[in-house]
């Protein structure tokens, strides 16, 4: 084995080129299989860090409205009745203000009830978790926030922070690895600063008012051997029994019970993930084909060698051995190369990704990565080692010996291998690029959609404050007002939540009739609601199609007044004119035009918009955005709106400073990460098919030099020559793109639920790609071709 070994590395020491580029290939396919397996491992495969993880439950209230919550005297009716669960904890999401030297900070915090920690099955890692001695006013802090604040000193155990003007004692800090919910405490969508958590703070109802209290989100843990349909089962009994005992509640709510890791990674982002990686493996797979393609050219160009051996008597297994190592040798130097790769790949991935799919922060290249990385090397270097040794033994020593030529020519089943890869290498490659393409094709179409804004030289800042200290919200009609004073200053006002960052607050169309309203048996939908300043309008450049906005004069005490969307008033007016109708929300004074709120991909949905001084309470925890229109670029005018901020209320936390054209591109930032992975995928496969296709019309054209120089000798012109050439690739390319086209045929129901919208490639798209694939495999094997054509036929047919 070490004389194989020592004559593998002088071989292709004296081989640099075909060494480089085999090893690079190797590198490159195992690399990026192994780093995009690294994230399927980690949010599918992996068990989640919490004891038991397998018994761990999320329950939803249904139907699932968003801003509605489970009473927490039905989690407690849970605990005490069911008999499916060990523990059940409610817990709800926010953000709270962190009184600071210089005012206030944002923090993100997470209500938890007191068996919350006990229920995952997680100790603190400095400290104490909650127990009975505990009532109120405690809280644990993340590692992230305790470094942040305190420096990492374990002295700050006791230490009081100051939220919302209460006073709460740290009394544990949780593991650094520990985050949960993941990634729930972000209140705004696209907002990645946000999907952290700073605190996790006891708070319980208090007595006699846990009917009153509610919970967004609750996780249980099953008792050995229940499953979750027998729990589901039990909790929707008790639902129903909770109806009829009190006649006052919310008539026909039941629950959702789902294991919590399907909780934290749905099953279109679970499709999704699988389809990168599928879309690794078939770079691999290129790989292979390429480099196998590689070594049958060079075992041609060693036939000689081979048969010699053979001659002298070597036996077909020690030939098994020496070829064998060979290939394992690239593919295990090629591995660790990849698994280098992989590593700096995972990290780019963390960094870009990190706030749009949970547990990034725990990935690390764990044992069943590295398992994953052996076996695929193992596995290509026997497919490169199997495909030379079929090709010797199926080749007479003899007839090589007696060949006076430099190279044995491949034989009928060997050339129907090599051409054969080509073929998958195209194929592949035709079906990655139509992936990339509908992506690409997608982007465009979401890119120029109609928003319903106008972000060019606009800037938003948000701001927020304790909600005992909100007030009438006049504060904020100053802010804009004084804003809009500034130099540069075109126009600015204030909304609770700005378009495509938000998940808003809904109501039922039930609870939207207007007086001499006729009864309807029309289908009940859902409404946002919004919350703004005058002014919000004019400076997104939102049209009102009839009415007015709100003016300075709509305030707490005057009439209360709404501004409705265009896709509002058809659903719920359907023909009767909404100007001037009083509903159980305001006096309806305008009609504005349709804005795309929660995403690109969304149809504007109904809204009705309020002004904020007729609805203070809402400005609590979400805090306010300001959006300010600027003659020129806003960014330098930042310090300026700062300070009159600042002037009208110095306690205001400042936070999340973006222009709007970067709030349009956050939010396509889930997609932007699929594009970029998949083009990437595309584009080495694209460059593997190409260079395969080379190869292979390189070695065509030298088999072939005979007979060329035979045609040229008897009157066949250079293009003739050219022509022959090319021919090969196009027959080649051509079963590829047909088979290309059956493979996309095949794969289109993968494109249904996936967390974006991508419509199956149309002719127009399939035609374009095929012609782009057509025409560099046409440029690719010029060079071959011309080289073939300018021989001199004298010269090799006298070598040959």
């Amino acid at each position: 084995m070490l004389e194989d070994i020592r004559y593998t590395l002088r071989s292709l020491r004296r081989n640099k080129a075909f060494t480089t580029t085999a090893l690079f290939g190797v590198a490159l396919g195992i690399g990026a299989t192994t780093a995009i397996f690294s994230v399927v491992n980690l949010m599918i495969l992996r068990p989640l860090p919490f004891a038991a993880e397998d018994r761990l439950v999320q329950i939803y209230r249904t139907p699932a409205e968003r801003g509605r919550a489970l009473a927490a005297s039905d989690v407690e009716e849970f605990r005490t009745a069911g008999t499916s669960f060990e523990s059940i904890s409610g817990y709800n999401v926010g953000a709270r203000y962190l009184q600071v030297t210089d005012g206030l900070e944002r923090v993100m915090t997470v209500d938890v009830e007191r068996g919350f920690f006990s229920m995952l099955g997680i100790q603190p890692a400095v400290g104490r978790a909650f127990d009975q001695s505990d009532i109120s006013n405690v809280a644990l802090a993340s590692d992230s926030f305790w470094r942040r604040r305190w420096r990492g000193d374990p002295s700050a155990i006791g230490s009081a922070v100051t939220l919302d003007g209460a006073s709460f004692t740290i009394i544990g800090v949780m593991p650094e690895s520990f985050q949960f919910p993941y990634n729930a405490a972000s209140l705004l969508q696209n907002v990645a600063a946000q999907t952290r958590t700073d605190l996790w703070v006891l708070r319980e109802p208090p007595p006699g008012q846990q009917r009153r209290f509610g919970f967004s989100l609750i996780t249980g843990r099953l008792k050995p051997g229940v499953t979750v349909a027998a729990a589901q089962s039990e909790l929707s009994l008790i639902m129903q029994r909770l109806d009829s005992q009190y006649p006052d509640r919310i008539r026909g709510l039941g629950v959702s019970v789902i294991p919590l890791t399907d909780a934290i990674v749905s099953r279109p982002v679970r499709r999704s993930l699988f389809i990168l990686f599928g879309a690794a493996g078939l770079v691999l797979i290129l790989v292979c084909a390429n480099v196998t393609n590689l070594m049958l050219v060079r075992t041609m160009t060693r036939s000689k060698e081979v048969a010699a051996r053979v001659a002298l008597g070597a036996s077909p297994s020690r030939l098994v051995r020496q070829f064998l190592t060979e290939s394992l040798l690239i593919s295990l130097t090629g591995g660790f190369a990849g698994l280098w790769l992989a590593w700096l790949g995972t990290r780019q991935l963390m960094n870009i990704a990190a706030s749009h799919l949970p547990r990034f922060h725990e990935a690390v290249l764990d044992w069943r990565v590295f398992a994953l990385s052996l076996f695929l090397c193992v596995a290509t270097g026997v497919v490169f080692g199997l495909a030379q040794l079929l090709t010797v033994l199926r080749t007479d020593p003899q007839s090589v010996l007696k060949e006076t030529s430099g190279q044995h020519t491949m034989g009928a089943s060997q050339r129907r291998l090599r051409d054969g890869l080509v073929v998958a290498e195209v194929a592949l490659a035709f079906i990655l690029a139509i992936g990339a393409s509908l992506l690409v094709r997608e982007l465009i179409r979401l890119q120029n959609t109609d928003i319903g804004i106008v972000t060019e030289n606009v800037v938003s800042i948000h701001v927020g404050q304790q909600l005992a200290q909100a007030g009438d919200g006049r504060q904020f009609y100053e802010i804009a007002e004084r804003v809009r004073q500034m130099p540069g200053v075109i126009q600015s006002g204030f909304t609770q939540m700005l378009p495509l960052q938000s998940w808003g607050w809904f109501a039922n169309s039930a609870d939207f009739p207007y007086r001499g309203q006729q009864p309807t048996n029309g289908e009940l939908f859902t409404m946002e609601l919004r919350y703004v300043t005058p002014g919000y309008f004019e400076t997104l450049g939102i049209s009102i199609k009839r009415g007015r906005g709100f003016e300075a004069s709509d305030m707490r005490g005057s009439g209360r007044v709404i501004v409705i969307n265009e896709t509002l008033a058809k659903l719920a007016f359907r023909g009767d004119d909404p100007m001037g109708k009083e509903t159980t929300r305001g006096t309806i004074v305008g009609i504005v035009a349709d804005v795309r709120q929660v995403n690109l991909d969304r149809e504007a949905a109904p809204e009705v918009y309020y002004p904020i001084a007729q609805n203070w309470s809402q400005v609590g925890e979400l805090g306010m955005s300001l959006v300010v229109k600027t003659s020129g670029p806003p960014l330098p005018l930042i310090d300026g709106i700062r300070s009159r901020i600042r002037e009208v209320n110095p306690n205001l936390a400042i936070f999340d400073i973006k222009t709007m054209d970067q709030v349009v591109a956050d939010s396509l930032s889930d997609f932007l990460l699929y594009l970029k992975l998949m083009s990437t995928f595309a584009a080495v496969a694209l460059f593997l098919a190409l260079m395969g296709t080379y190869g292979v019309i390189s070695c065509i054209a030298t088999s072939r030099s005979r007979e060329f120089a035979i045609r040229a000798a008897l009157g066949a012109g250079r293009t003739q020559v050219v022509w022959l050439v090319l021919s090969d690739a196009l027959r080649l390319t051509a079963a590829g793109l047909a088979i290309g086209v059956t493979g996309v045929l095949i794969a289109r129901p993968l494109l249904a639920n996936l967390p974006v919208t991508v419509r199956p490639p149309n002719a127009n798209t399939v035609l374009f790609v095929m012609v782009l694939i057509a025409a560099a495999a046409i440029i690719a094997c010029l060079m071959p071709a011309r080289r073939a054509a300018s021989e001199d036929p004298l010269s090799t047919l006298r070598d040959n």
